[in-house]
């Protein structure tokens, strides 16, 4: 049990990395250089990702919610004229969202992960985008949003005619969005081929991991 608490422990962890992927390079890359890390702002990241990936696991109530809860409303009063409050907002959003999986129907395990492997991931690293850039740019929220959805569809993937469909329909839409000049024509392309390849590697090699291996390669692969 020890051991896989740690794990879960360790996957947090690499969750809160990973929604500093995309925000991060892209300001390297782009020289936007004229930041500051905010301490308030990283434990709530990191208060996101330790629920989504470790917290949840655990089958919090509505009392432990209401804690949580007030725990982060503390940091949002202590960081209110340091940080954006759209920000906080945005990331206490996510949270709630979070919560809310703890109360869906069996049934619902396609908008379960719908919220924790598009929406949440999305919309963290958007937020610290915002507040490390003090802008956000088209540029930088299509591709992300896109390379995130991507990754949802390789974890549907199980070989059925819809699944394929599914391929298709993000080929065509990260096509239309390159003729739109929203992405270039090289971010299209390789986010087809990621997507090629890990499904036809889940298919046909068994080759199956957690959305967030997924996630964390398709942000990599939208900065080369």
């Amino acid at each position: 049990m020890d051991k896989l608490k740690s794990k879960k422990l360790l996957l947090a962890l690499i969750e809160f990395i990973s929604y500093h992927i995309f925000p991060f390079i892209f300001i390297f890359v782009h020289g936007l250089n004229n930041y500051s890390i905010h301490g308030f702002l990283i434990i709530m990241v990191a208060m996101v990702a330790l629920y989504k990936e470790f917290i949840l696991t655990l089958n919090p109530n509505k009392y432990f919610h209401l804690l949580y809860s007030a725990i982060y409303l503390l940091l949002a009063i202590l960081s209110i004229h340091s940080l954006n409050n759209f920000v906080m907002i945005l990331i206490f959003a996510q949270l709630v969202f979070l919560y809310l999986i703890r109360y869906l129907p069996k049934n619902s395990e396609n908008i379960a992960s719908l919220i924790a492997d598009f929406i949440v991931p999305s919309f963290m690293s958007i937020a610290l985008a915002f507040t490390y850039m003090h802008f956000i740019s088209i540029t930088f929220i299509v591709p992300l949003l896109l390379v995130n959805l991507a990754t949802v569809l390789i974890n549907y993937f199980e070989g059925a005619k819809t699944d394929y469909i599914e391929l298709i329909s993000i080929s065509g839409l990260s096509f239309i969005l390159f003729l739109l000049g929203y992405i270039s024509l090289w971010t299209a392309v390789v986010i087809i081929i990621f997507v090629m390849i890990m499904s036809l590697l889940k298919k046909y090699k068994n080759f199956s991991q957690p959305n967030l291996f997924y996630r964390i390669v398709g942000n990599l692969i939208l900065i080369i």
